[in-house]
């Protein structure tokens, strides 16, 4: 074989296997990825599910104070376990949102307020460090 072409085979082999390796790289962080948005997606579905929950007690509670109203009787035990449970629902949802904001891929400079990599050791913007 001519040592021309084995010089050019030679390279054309070490550019595939780049890019193999570049391949396989893409394909793990595009895995990740797709975990992370699988993951945002069921803590926004948490939190939808617990807003609707929050609604429905609400409307109890107001239907309880209508009842007030007219002059029935309405337990002052029923009314502060449906406040109780939107407490802890609250609660619940923002864990959940502080949760999903340590999913994101990016951070709040807290000096000027641009949005930079969560990778990025020094804002883009103003030079604080993050």
């Amino acid at each position: 074989m001519d040592a021309t072409v084995r010089v050019f085979l030679e390279k054309v082999k070490a550019m595939a296997d780049k890019t193999s390796r570049a391949v396989g790289r893409a394909a793990d962080v595009t895995g990740k990825k797709a975990s992370e948005l699988a993951s945002a997606t069921r803590l926004n579905l948490q939190i939808f599910d617990l807003n609707t929950e929050c609604e429905v007690l609400y409307k109890d509670i107001g239907r309880l104070v209508y009842e007030l109203h007219k002059g029935e009787e309405v337990s002052n035990d029923e009314m502060e376990a449906k406040i109780a449970a939107i407490d802890a629902k609250q609660e619940k949802i923002a864990a959940l949102r502080e949760q999903l904001g340590g999913m994101r891929s990016v951070v709040t400079c807290p000096q000027c307020g641009r949005l930079c990599s969560r990778e990025d050791a020094f804002c883009a913007g103003c030079g604080s460090a993050l």
